[in-house]
């Protein structure tokens, strides 16, 4: 009698267990379900400016540069309805100048058919793009912007000076 009861204890909990995850993945099945997918972000700036981080609704893409390095994941809607933005947060520094700058914009999404990658891109004058795309910035294809991305190494052409040395320093490599 005992084990019958257990027995059927551990399949009432079974059947409950069941039926939690079938309307735990039922939530939400509607046009606006969302999806993860890449984030990598374009550095479309002069030479002496780069984006040294960056994220898209507290999901971090760290540098921007040709778009190459991804980051998984960033949440966004399978479909795209109007006025659907993202809070994007920056820093830019400035490598001729030895100054940074800390920036944030809500940013409309181009429109998208299909989701795909996310690409941020850091244009001139503060201005921030996102398109959402399956092919890369290169392609003929791609819907975003068109505008030069830089072949830039700033921290190379504007190296930071040497200050006094510290204790911390590494020691010089010349022997005595």
């Amino acid at each position: 009698m005992k084990q019958r009861r257990n027995s059927l204890w551990r399949h009432g909990l079974m059947a409950l267990c069941l039926w939690a995850l079938a309307a735990c993945s039922a939530i939400g099945r509607s046009e606006d379900t969302t999806t993860g997918v890449g984030l990598t972000g374009i550095d479309h700036l002069e030479d002496h400016l780069s984006v040294q981080d960056f994220s898209v609704n507290g999901y971090g893409g760290f540098n921007a540069g040709k778009g190459g390095s991804l980051v998984c994941c960033v949440v966004v809607p399978n479909k795209w309805r109007p006025g659907l933005k993202a809070h994007v947060v920056w820093s830019v520094t400035n490598w001729r100048d030895k100054t940074w700058q800390n920036l944030e914009a809500d940013v409309l999404l181009d429109r998208y058919e299909d989701v795909g990658t996310m690409y941020v891109h850091f244009l001139k004058g503060g201005v921030v793009r996102i398109t959402l795309s399956n092919y890369a910035p290169g392609s003929p294809v791609y819907e975003g912007p068109r505008d030069p991305i830089p072949n830039k190494w700033p921290w190379v052409v504007y190296p930071t000076p040497k200050g006094p040395r510290t204790p911390f320093d590494p020691p010089d490599d010349k022997s005595n």
